[in-house]
């Protein structure tokens, strides 16, 4: 190639592109581009020109050899395998893998890592993962040649080595962090089956429900967590346990295999019976639990609703203490509780003037609700009245709560402290059967139960450490936050960066037969997961 320039009849001067060939032995000549009229300081322009059409010819040469298929979702697969490694999961995954289960045909490893990502990326059931989710994961870090029989036999395996991995995740926890659990939150809940079937197993019976399915069979699960609200362990009971009579397998637990010296066991009011808090004693363990004021004697009672010889803590809280036999007791009066109690009655008592305003004969049901049937001045069905004193009785219980505890080396104020604690085995109920979505199951056998709720344990283990790195992250950068007058409002949630992280995708580019991964760009609220947990962001082209 080479520049020509041509005259036009007027004698004007133009810059032609020209390439030589030969046809049938003849040389010739053919214009490739027109760059313009012959001037003054045209040269200069003129390599800019040819630099652009050079490039703009590499580049349509290039893309004839680039071939792109499909994306696939990589951002929260790199943070859970980054947290996996960390917290010592695969650890006991690859022992349980190569000690328990040495002729398993399958990854064991990476199936497992598969649907814990998928608790957070999509969670369905494994059927659907198997059938619509699994080929859109980043094929590098899962198997997209995974059997669905491999995900049912890894929830098997799972079950059977629950007790295995939660002894092992305790104590790698641990010897990591030095920490020492000497406080232990516990709570109960209920998962729903979208079915009725309760003869598979001794798990899915028909049961109260803590979310008021009485169409549906259930399960009971009994967590325990620590104060940071990461779980060490669970429990399952059928569907029909009264969850008064679940607490003495959890504390043999932290006692026997945990192996905690002293511990301090909080729990809500639903587990305080006599038996309950003996046991505790027994394995010479301390408890913080709730009470009910109202399971007391009358006259003992009075004294206990006296606000004035409450001790006022702020304008929002008082306490007071006593004695229950050995125990202390521990009543509390706050003013936010005392707010929403008057507005709960309020609400009832409402509801009951307008149905006794009806003229009508009030049914059965509304008689025997127990929210309204304390109000009521009942003689028959068609004579009922509003019970003006127990409505005023009621009202002088506006706010108080009772906590019950043999824990001596604290203040009735760092009791209470401890006791509110219980909000975060809450929240991770809130997250395992939200964000998580533990239920409804779509396992009958109390094998496939457990090794699913196994699976979840795994997901909310990884979604607590998340949380507890972002907290943390989120004090340092607000206290230096503070020295420049910049106060951010709240921590990131884990959900909120799993959500951008599900945006970040790796992308397969083929050039001349060969296959390299690009990843897109990181958005800014996983950029700051990444960096809680002082992970490095990963560079543009993936390494396989």
């Amino acid at each position: 190639m080479f520049i020509k320039i041509t005259k036009n009849a007027k004698g004007i001067g133009y810059y032609h592109l020209v390439e030589s060939f030969r046809d049938n032995g003849k040389v010739k000549q053919r214009t490739l581009l027109s760059l313009g009229r012959v001037e003054d300081g045209k040269l200069e322009a003129l390599g800019e020109l040819i630099s652009k059409h050079v490039e703009t010819s590499q580049i349509f040469d290039l893309a004839k050899s680039i071939d792109i298929k499909d994306t696939y979702i990589l951002g929260p697969l790199l943070v859970l395998q980054r947290l996996m490694d960390s917290l010592g999961i695969n650890n006991i995954l690859r022992t349980i893998r190569h000690i328990n289960h040495k002729r398993l045909k399958f990854d064991f490893c990476k199936v497992v890592f598969t649907q814990v990502c998928s608790r957070f990326i999509k969670p369905v059931s494994k059927l659907a993962l198997y059938d619509h989710w699994l080929e859109r994961l980043y094929p590098v870090m899962i198997d997209h040649n995974t059997a669905l029989h491999h995900i049912y036999r890894s929830l098997d395996i799972l079950a059977q080595s629950k007790e295995q991995i939660e002894s092992y995740l305790y104590s790698y926890q641990k010897d990591l962090f030095s920490l020492t659990v000497d406080v232990v939150l516990y709570e109960l809940t209920t998962l729903r089956f979208e079915s009725t079937i309760h003869d598979e197993g001794t798990l899915p019976q028909f049961g109260y429900s803590k979310e008021m399915r009485t169409d549906c069979t259930q399960v009971v699960l009994g967590l325990l967590t620590d104060t940071d609200g990461i779980p060490l362990c669970f429990e399952v009971h059928p569907g029909n346990t009264f969850e008064g009579k679940t607490l003495e397998n959890i504390v043999d637990k932290i006692k026997e295999r945990f192996s905690i010296r002293r511990f301090v066991f909080i729990a809500d009011r639903g587990l305080f019976s006599s038996k309950n808090l003996e046991h505790i004693r027994a394995k010479k363990g301390e408890f913080i639990v709730g009470m009910k004021i109202n399971s007391l004697p009358k006259a003992r009672r009075k004294q206990l609703y006296d606000l004035s010889k409450f001790i006022p803590i702020n304008d929002e809280l008082a306490i007071y203490e006593s004695t229950h036999g050995s125990d202390r007791l521990i009543i509390t009066w706050s003013k936010s509780r005392a707010d929403r109690d008057r507005k709960a009655r309020e609400e009832i008592v409402e509801k009951i003037r307008k149905k006794l305003s009806a003229n009508k004969p009030v049914s059965r049901s509304f008689i025997t609700n127990t929210n309204y049937r304390k109000y009521l001045i009942i003689s028959s069905s068609e004579n009922c009245q509003i019970n003006d004193a127990a409505i005023e009785d009621e009202a002088g219980k506006d706010g108080f709560f009772g906590v019950i505890t043999n824990v001596r080396s604290m203040s009735a104020q760092q009791i209470v402290t401890n006791y509110k604690q219980l909000w975060k085995i809450e929240d991770a109920f809130g997250e395992i059967k939200g964000s998580l979505k533990a239920r409804p199951m779509f396992h009958w056998t109390d094998r496939r139960i457990i090794g699913h709720l196994v699976l979840c344990f795994l997901a909310y283990y990884c979604e607590a450490n998340l949380t507890k790195a972002l907290r943390e992250n989120f004090l340092q950068l607000q206290s230096k936050s503070i020295e420049k007058k910049i106060i951010k409002q709240r921590p990131l949630t884990v959900v909120q960066a799993m959500q951008q992280l599900c945006d970040v995708m790796a992308i397969p580019v083929t050039i001349k037969n060969h296959t390299y991964w690009i990843r897109t760009d990181i958005p800014p609220n996983a950029t700051a997961l990444l960096n809680a947990i002082g992970m490095r962001i990963p560079p543009k082209l993936l390494e396989t």
